[in-house]
Order: structure tokens, then C-alpha cells, then sequence
């Protein structure tokens, strides 16, 4: 079951043909599925998944995320995110 979550934006003409254009070349039924895919697209980049459990760590600072699920703490070091604490849930 998703979450519902709606937004209501403002394009300018370049941004609205930008988003045709997009809409176009990708095979798109609407607008709305534009936006969620340069949504997801952008997550994909900036994520950190921790590699101890897979689910998403928030960024702490530049080198460094927390994930809230297994409580790991995660350094970024020479490229690759790499456990330095891990903590279990009571």
C-alpha cells in the first residue's frame, strides 16, 4: 500500500517543456510519474544503504550516516560507506 503525499509546484514554461520533453522521450503517462522518477533517480544517487541491514542511513555529516534501524554508525572511507559501530535494539 503506498503513502499518499501530494505536492503542488509551480513550473515555468522552460520547466514545463523540460518535463513534456522528459515525459516524451521516457514513455511517461503523466507529469506526476516525471517527478517521481527524478525523485527516485536522486535518492538513488545520494542514498546510503548500511551495509549491515540494507535500509537507508541518514547522512550525519560529509564521511558520516547513522542508521536508525540497526543503530550502525557509518563512515565513508576511500568510496565505499563501511560499518564503524554497530548496535543491536534491545
Amino acid at each position: 500500500m503506498a503513502n499518499e503525499f501530494h505536492v503542488s509546484m509551480q513550473l515555468n514554461d522552460q520547466e514545463q517543456e523540460v518535463v513534456e520533453m522528459l515525459k516524451d522521450e521516457m514513455h511517461l503517462a503523466s507529469t506526476d510519474d516525471v517527478i517521481r522518477l527524478l525523485v527516485r533517480q536522486e535518492a538513488q544517487r545520494k542514498a546510503v544503504v548500511c551495509p549491515t541491514c540494507g535500509h537507508l542511513a541518514r547522512k550525519a555529516a560529509t564521511d558520516v550516516a547513522n542508521c536508525n534501524s540497526c543503530l550502525s554508525v557509518i563512515n565513508l572511507s576511500e568510496g565505499i560507506w563501511e560499518v564503524v559501530q554497530m548496535q543491536r535494539r534491545p
